[in-house]
């Protein structure tokens, strides 16, 4: 199977929604990275989902807060099952001030009719993310003299990159505190602390503000910013 050699959409001024073909999107994920969300259910994609997907159920009454927490900065590919939930929800990221938002025509079932990789998966959302109060969140901060507080969810796919990263963070670094924060669960402490997007990561030093990343980053990075 090919790829169009042409045809591609192009962002729009004023930004609408962009329908695009499966052999279009297959191009667009290499030639444009940015974001994958699937917004099935949960039991559609623990039968299998697209590589590199984030997910966001288009039924879950939190929506469009969730996927408002998405950097805007980069282009959004959207599918569901057959292309109904998905061109819904791409008109919703739109009015959320999204840019570049690209839908897919025929969804999910067309995308494998087509014979293109998918994912096999089970429970993609399980999280071991914690849930963490304001008040203890307080203390850590007064008790500690290194805190950092990581904000993430477990449909995030640049969630899901940085871990790798602070499991060596924290293997190299005896000193720091680190609090994964599952946001789903926490946005009141979310909000306390200005966090809009995930992944976002701050650090604190006797319980000041000393650095604020929103998005993936590497090991070389974080260890600089720490220092």
């Amino acid at each position: 199977m090919g790829c169009s050699n042409g045809n591609l959409p192009s962002p729009t001024v004023p930004p609408k929604v962009m329908d695009v073909e499966y052999y279009q999107l297959e191009k667009l994920l290499i030639d444009n990275p940015g974001v994958l969300l699937d917004v099935r259910t949960k039991e559609e994609t623990n039968n299998g989902h697209l590589e590199n997907a984030s997910f966001i159920d288009f039924y879950d009454e939190n929506f469009e807060e969730k996927a408002s927490w998405i950097k805007k900065d980069q282009p959004i590919y959207i599918y569901c099952h057959a292309g109904g939930r998905s061109s819904k929800a791409a008109d919703i990221l739109l009015s959320l001030g999204f840019n570049e938002v690209y839908n897919l025509i025929g969804g999910y079932r067309n995308w494998v009719d087509q014979n293109l990789p998918f994912k096999n998966a089970v429970n993609p959302l399980v999280s071991n993310l914690k849930s963490y109060s304001a008040d203890a969140i307080d203390e850590t901060l007064k008790s500690e003299s290194n805190v950092m507080l990581v904000f993430k969810t477990p449909w995030c796919l640049p969630c899901k990159q940085l871990e790798p990263v602070l499991d060596s963070f924290s293997l190299v670094t005896e000193n720091w505190k680190v609090l994964k924060i599952n946001m789903d669960n926490n946005m009141d402490i979310a909000k306390k602390f200005d966090v809009k997007s995930v992944p976002t990561i701050l650090n604190f030093k006797n319980n000041i503000l000393q650095f604020k990343h929103t998005g993936y980053l590497s090991l070389d990075l974080l260890m600089s910013k720490v220092k």
